[in-house]
């Protein structure tokens, strides 16, 4: 069984309401942190550190984020460490830095909604454990026969990308050696990660992590 992973947001009450929310910089709608070939930072002008507006008591017990407006995949460090501990897969984390609701109008300007000079020195009012992860490498692997979409093969079904759940089934081939716990498929728009990296997610009792087992 393969999962997409989705951040869990049972504890969200409120329509509109996320973890975390980016502090926009020049660019940012087309920062994606998804094209393995593409490093984002030195080629489209991401900042070295991506900074957030966000809820910091989520923050302390989670290890999955859910952020806006991008959907970027904004895990814990500790979940980065238990994924390279079931087995090698390239990637790049970028780092990224919470700041607390409470002080919201000192770091992000109201009008350009865009980092402020305002240095935040107390570690109360920031979260540093979350970087985006990036993957580094597409896994070639779609059986493009045997993946159905409304019920024909996806080579003739006109489509080019796939989200979650769109193909049923979704039959991938594994590379030799197998499948690194999570990885890309250039016709899939979200990472695949593997019963066991699920499991070890599990295991290590990593919160706010909603898997869905793609069909």
């Amino acid at each position: 069984m393969m999962y997409a992973l989705s951040p869990d947001i049972s504890h969200i009450e409120e329509e509109g309401v996320h973890d975390a929310k980016i502090i926009e910089f020049d660019g940012f709608e087309y920062v994606t942190f998804h094209d393995p070939g593409i490093d984002y930072q030195r080629q489209q002008g991401a900042p070295e550190v991506i900074e957030f507006i966000g809820n910091l008591e989520s923050a302390a017990r989670l290890d999955h984020l859910y952020t806006a407006p991008l959907m970027w995949l904004l895990i814990s460090r500790r979940m980065v460490r238990v994924l390279e501990a079931v087995g090698p897969f390239r990637h790049r984390i970028i780092p990224t830095v919470i700041y607390s609701e409470r002080i919201r109008h000192l770091v992000r300007d109201r009008f350009t909604r865009q980092r402020t000079w305002y240095s935040v020195t107390d570690p109360a009012l920031k979260n540093e454990d979350f970087v985006i992860l990036q993957l580094l490498e597409r896994t070639d692997c779609l059986d493009r026969e045997q993946t159905l979409v409304k019920g024909v093969p996806f080579h003739q079904s006109g489509e080019e990308l796939l989200g979650q759940e769109e193909a049923e089934p979704l039959v991938l081939r594994p590379p030799p050696g197998g499948f690194p716990p999570v990885f890309s498929v250039p016709e899939l728009v979200f990472y695949c990660f593997t019963e066991a990296a699920r499991q070890a997610c599990e295991q290590a009792g990593l919160k706010g992590l909603w898997w869905r087992p793609q069909p």
